[in-house]
């Protein structure tokens, strides 16, 4: 499934289900500046609760774009997932976890001031060649994006789709 149908289905699943939660905010804009992210997507989970793994690969193309491999990824609410982000390029990137308009809003942050650190249980940076990982504990059903903030790198594709719904993942332990 590609990031336009991705898309499509995430728009639907808001129309047709009526027990999607709202999207958090943040609480100020001070945490934003101190890059102290604060949402409702989740709690930092613990390594001995995971339910599952998933690989996520950072990579470059040759014409520029930057990618992650899977872009969309189906989870099941009150599981705890470990995500091994994988960088298999020439250049640092992160992956970090919200909801859209938290994304959005980093991102406008980051662009303004690139050297902000991400002190977020939701963010890892990821230097060329190397692996980092994230445990997540997702107790809510909504949708959500994960991305590479660092100026540009979103926009050249680098982003993705979370889908935690009861209805679209098996629970696994992985």
């Amino acid at each position: 499934m590609n990031k336009i149908h991705s898309l499509l289905f995430v728009a639907a699943t808001f129309v047709q289900t009526p027990h999607v939660e709202a999207a958090p905010t943040l609480h100020s804009s001070h945490d934003l500046q101190q890059g102290h992210v604060t949402s409702t997507i989740g709690t930092p989970g613990r390594i001995e609760n995971v339910d599952r793994t998933i690989e996520i690969f950072v990579r470059e193309t040759g014409s520029g774009d930057m990618l992650f491999d899977p872009d969309v990824v189906h989870i099941e609410h009150d599981t705890t997932i470990r995500f091994i982000v994988s960088n298999t390029g020439s250049l640092v990137h992160e992956l970090v976890l919200g909801t859209f308009d938290e994304i959005e809003q980093r991102r406008q942050s980051f662009r303004r001031n690139p050297d902000l650190p991400h002190d977020v249980a939701s963010a890892v940076k990821v230097p060329a060649g190397e692996t980092a990982e994230i445990v997540w504990k997702f107790s809510s059903i909504m949708n959500l994006e994960y991305a590479c903030l660092i100026p540009g790198h979103r926009e050249a594709g680098m982003w993705g789709v979370i889908i935690v719904h009861d209805h679209l993942a098996p629970r696994s332990k992985s």
